[in-house]
């Protein structure tokens, strides 16, 4: 599987812009897939900025302004996956001037790609930033990338595009479109998978699509809950990000199942459907590809996760949650000692 179509492709847009300086954000590991080679093969004059976290703290995004503004590029590239890409848009963000951003995603599940915010971090604690000059203009999909990513993160990734797409369906902020793209997403996933985590490779430019998809819907509707509750399972317990989604949305689907009004428990009902998948089938696959790890917390902790919630996040969730709701809820799932 070679991914020289998805580099002419990069290579394309590179020239269309007459870019001839590149502030190439990436990880570590930055040429993995060739894009760097690419550019210098351009004759490209290239500033990789690669001190960045997996979460991308908002000093080291300032940092990149920094750097940024000594280089004076044409273009941003940002190739990896949501934290690449959040940490490229941070930086334009942060940014005195406008900037282009080609953003080439190498995992299934940000949808950062397509999205107006860039999910940041500060001293771990979620500190996003929202604008629509965020969305990047040129996108590479080269699911090639996908061979090289480890099983855990295939499994995370994945599950946070699931998330995205139930979330951004069940979200009051909702439309017509965002539905749309949801449930082409969620599609995707019931159909692709399981056969993408046990290595098809069939299935992965399938499954980037599921990711982009998703990343389209939360840009209109934006997440719920299940994202809302997961920020501190990631601070405090290690949870990877789409690993704390997946975990929170089995036990507020099933909450919500039980004491939701009508018309949210027909709409879980029809998800159901759609996405082949009920809130005790989520939970039985989480466990099945060891993901669901057993959770305890001690009383502090335990109520700075609950005092932890983000607000903005659950007001956009169907069934409106108090904090004696959100105690229950984590207290179905997590152990305090």
């Amino acid at each position: 599987m070679e991914n020289i179509g998805f580099i002419n492709e990069f290579k394309s847009v590179i020239n269309n812009e007459c870019a001839k300086r590149i502030f190439f954000v990436s990880s570590r590991e930055y040429d993995r897939f060739g894009y760097r080679l690419a550019l210098e093969e351009l004759g490209c004059e290239v500033f990789s900025f690669t001190a960045f976290e997996p979460c991308p703290e908002v000093s080291s995004v300032t940092e990149g302004v920094n750097q940024l503004m000594k280089f004076n590029p044409d273009i941003i590239a940002a190739v990896g996956g949501g934290s690449a890409i959040d940490c490229a848009k941070g930086i334009k963000y942060y940014l005195d001037r406008d900037i282009k951003i080609l953003a080439v995603p190498t995992t299934a599940g940000s949808g950062a790609e397509v999205t107006r915010t860039s999910v940041l971090y500060n001293n771990a604690d979620k500190q996003s930033v929202k604008d629509i000059s965020l969305i990047p203009e040129y996108a590479v999909f080269d699911y090639t990338t996908l061979l090289t990513l480890p099983g855990f993160q295939k499994i995370s990734t994945a599950l946070d595009a699931f998330c995205h797409s139930f979330e951004a369906f069940i979200s009051k902020n909702s439309t017509e479109e965002s539905r749309g793209y949801s449930l082409a997403s969620l599609r995707i996933f019931a159909d692709s998978f399981d056969r993408y985590v046990s290595g098809d490779e069939s299935t992965f430019e399938d499954m980037m699509k599921c990711s982009e998809l998703a990343g389209r819907a939360i840009n209109i509707a934006q997440t719920a809950a299940p994202h809302a509750f997961s920020y501190k399972l990631h601070k405090l317990k290690g949870l990877a990000h789409g690993q704390a989604c997946a975990v929170s949305l089995v036990y507020i689907w099933k909450y919500m199942n039980e004491f939701a009004d009508e018309g949210t428990k027909k709409m879980l009902s029809f998800l159901e459907k759609e996405c082949r998948l009920t809130a005790d089938g989520l939970e039985a696959k989480l466990k099945a590809l060891g993901v669901l790890p057993e959770i305890t917390m001690t009383n502090d902790e335990f109520y700075e996760t609950v005092n932890g919630v983000n607000i903005e996040r659950i007001a956009n969730n169907p069934m409106k949650f108090n904090l004696e709701d959100i105690e229950k809820i984590y207290s179905s799932f997590i152990k305090v000692e």
